[in-house]
């Protein structure tokens, strides 16, 4: 009996070998989470960086159909327009690319019944059923913020892309009438237009889908930052339009992009190229970049 006992003691474990164990797979656990963790970003990060290259295939798709880049907003149709169609439809930037990033059904929510009524933000059945749709292409996996519960007064769907305002406002025309293609101050931009070329400007960033008691909505026509999915507009000028990193939400800033991975935030240049840029850049070269007609270089690397 005794030989038995010894032999069953010989296969089994003690208190200690247990925890040993325990502790020795933890410890794995510890360093496997993080590396997970990473992986899981640098996948994310790719999918942003995908997100903003279709965006700007988007653009130059419409570029290549209407010899001109698509309004930062549309609010009421151009002078003598009494139908509807793309001239006289209103919208935004946002609403006008659905057609060239592979959205052609949600863009056709937007064909409403008469260029003024109902307008896109009035809570009509039709803006609701538009402003509403949860656009993939349009949101960063990183963000936590904007899951499709996420949603703003009536519905609206967030994003997390935001178009510089310079870019495709009317340079003649400051303030928010200069980015509203509205009556007589109907503009849209054009690619030759930009006198530091293509390569040199900022066209879209990443931001915080939410920001304080705002949200970045991408199917709202109004040309505010505090909704519109925009920034760098008549209040942010200066070594004060630099991007903020990965602030927390208590601290975001509506008319600023927001840096959503570490170490860089995700740009497209108006040429259609996507790079990132790192947290550190000089304030004045940003500025420089978002500035499409000043005649001064600019080096984002």
């Amino acid at each position: 009996m005794s030989k038995i006992r010894r032999s069953m003691r010989s296969y089994g474990f003690t208190l200690i070998e247990l925890l040993v164990v325990i502790a020795i797979i933890a410890v794995l656990v510890g360093l496997l989470v993080p590396a997970v963790q990473k992986v899981r970003e640098a996948a994310n990060r790719m999918t942003c960086s995908n997100n903003i290259k279709q965006i700007g295939l988007g653009m130059h798709n419409y570029h290549s159909s209407f010899s001109k880049l698509p309004p930062m907003s549309r609010y009421n149709p151009r002078p003598g327009l009494t139908t509807t169609g793309e001239q006289a439809e209103k919208g935004n930037l946002w609403i006008y690319l659905l057609p060239y990033i592979e959205q052609d059904n949600i863009y056709k929510l937007s064909a409403f019944p008469s260029p003024r009524n109902p307008s896109i933000d009035d809570g009509a059945t039709a803006a609701k059923a538009l402003g509403s749709k949860v656009i993939k292409t349009y949101l960063c996996p990183s963000d936590g913020n904007n899951m499709p519960a996420e949603t703003w007064t009536n519905g609206w769907v967030v994003a997390n892309y935001v178009a510089n305002h310079d870019a495709f406002h009317n340079p003649n025309d400051g303030g928010w009438m200069g980015a509203w293609d509205s009556g007589a101050n109907s503009y849209q931009a054009t690619l030759s237009g930009y006198k530091d070329g293509t390569s040199n400007v900022i066209g879209v960033t990443e931001a915080y889908a939410r920001c304080k008691n705002t949200g970045t909505l991408w199917a709202h026509e109004t040309v505010t930052p505090d909704w519109h999915a925009m920034f760098n507009d008549w209040t942010a000028r200066g070594a004060n339009s630099k991007f903020q990193v990965m602030p927390t939400l208590d601290q975001c800033n509506p008319n600023l992009p927001q840096q959503i991975h570490a170490g860089g935030i995700n740009i497209l240049l108006m040429d259609g190229s996507v790079r990132n840029v790192a947290s550190s850049i000089n304030p004045v070269t940003w500025e420089r970049a978002i500035y499409p007609n000043d005649g001064i270089p600019n080096n984002l690397d």
